[in-house]
């Protein structure tokens, strides 16, 4: 059996196409919101980001959407064993086609990222890893349709790829109000991009995060950052 253990739960991976990983690490634990009304993780997987955020809005809702059904299962498998199970839903669907009842106050997304790549023969893993499942403009087009106005909308990108979110998201009347750059190592180019958008004008802010110091070791500020997720110290 593989299971990641958080210090406030665990999660089963047996069926996932993607594991844990540090995106969702981090997109779990850098989304600000106050006090949400309701959270939408569309492409939940093993459903690790809703339980992060379950575990830091301790009364909203949390919904995790996946398209693939035994991962699907799997997530609602971890929501269950969870102490939020009250206020967590595992969903089966395509994003692009369902049809929510409400709108949400936040939305967050870690989405398969690989374009032009080749194309594994394995439906499963090729869906949840390469973007052309899940295209950009039709994701943020979704998005607009089902945030609150006032709602923010989180993900985890490439870096090379921030860019053309950016343009996408303005299509659909989408402000960038976050951007978090991402480095792996100390000394090393950025990786990675959080970016938060909304519908209504907020105030601009930017910031980076580096992950490991030139000696391999956790950075005191990603230590920090997580040290209410991992289950164990990261410092030693």
């Amino acid at each position: 059996m593989s299971t990641f253990q958080f210090k406030h739960f665990s999660v089963s991976q047996n069926n996932a196409t993607m594991k844990v990983g540090t995106d969702a690490m981090l997109l779990g634990s850098l989304v600000e919101a106050e006090n949400p009304s309701s959270i939408l993780d569309i492409g939940t997987g093993t459903g690790v980001i809703a339980l992060m955020l379950a575990q830091r809005f301790e009364n909203t809702n949390v919904s995790g959407l996946e398209i693939d059904e035994e991962a699907s299962q799997e997530a609602k498998q971890n929501f269950e064993q969870s102490t939020w199970k009250d206020r967590l839903e595992a969903i089966h669907g395509d994003v692009l086609k369902i049809e929510f009842e409400a709108r949400f106050e936040l939305v967050v997304s870690n989405p398969p990222y690989y374009e032009n790549s080749l194309i594994s023969e394995n439906e499963r893993t090729s869906r949840a890893k390469h973007a052309e499942f899940l295209p950009i403009d039709q994701l943020l087009r979704k998005v607009a349709s089902i945030l609150t106005e006032n709602g923010s909308f989180w993900v985890i990108v490439p870096s090379e790829n921030a860019q053309t979110w950016m343009n996408e998201a303005e299509q659909n009347q989408l402000s960038l109000h976050t951007s978090i750059a991402i480095i792996g190592k100390e000394g090393q180019s950025e990786k990675r991009r959080i970016m938060a958008f909304s519908k209504e004008e907020k105030p601009f802010k930017s910031a980076s995060l580096t992950i490991r110091n030139i000696d391999g070791n956790y950075t005191p500020e990603y230590i920090e950052l997580t040290k209410e997720f991992h289950d164990r110290d990261l410092s030693k």
